[in-house]
């Protein structure tokens, strides 16, 4: 399963950078969130991880794999048999960021998990985009 959605938000990837990056403060802004916490400390780097519960979800470690600042972050968990990886990715656009969201469900268990939890997991998606959106506009 991968599903992807994508946002214009009226300010600069300067300004959204830090509010999608600071995961410990997601709950602030994002209905789907209850929780985030930093393992390891620090600001958000590659390897860190972090324990996240969203609602209705059972609570996860996520480690990022990717970071290229100011740009993009994906991070990755694993359970029962599959592998979920998140990526979130800024473009400027005209004075504004573009704000791509992709989620894909990986593995033996993939097919399964995606037909019970799937439609769940676009909603999520979809409802942390327009979060972000509402969050960083003027």
């Amino acid at each position: 399963m991968r599903y992807e959605t994508t946002r214009q938000i009226a300010a600069r990837p300067e300004e959204v950078w830090p509010v999608l990056t600071d995961v410990e403060r997601w709950p602030e802004w994002s209905p789907t969130v209850s929780s985030v916490r930093a393992l390891d400390g620090g600001t958000m780097r590659l390897g860190a991880r972090y324990r996240l519960v969203q609602r209705r979800t059972p609570p996860a470690v996520w480690s990022v794999t990717v970071f290229a600042p100011g740009r993009e972050f994906t991070w990755d968990t694993r359970f029962l048999g599959a592998r979920m990886t998140a990526e979130h990715h800024l473009d400027a656009a005209d004075g504004a960021t573009r704000v791509r969201l992709v989620l894909s469900l990986e593995g033996r268990a993939a097919p399964v998990l995606a037909s019970i939890v799937g439609a769940r997991m676009r909603r999520f998606v979809d409802i942390e985009a327009t979060a972000l959106k509402w969050r960083c506009e003027p």
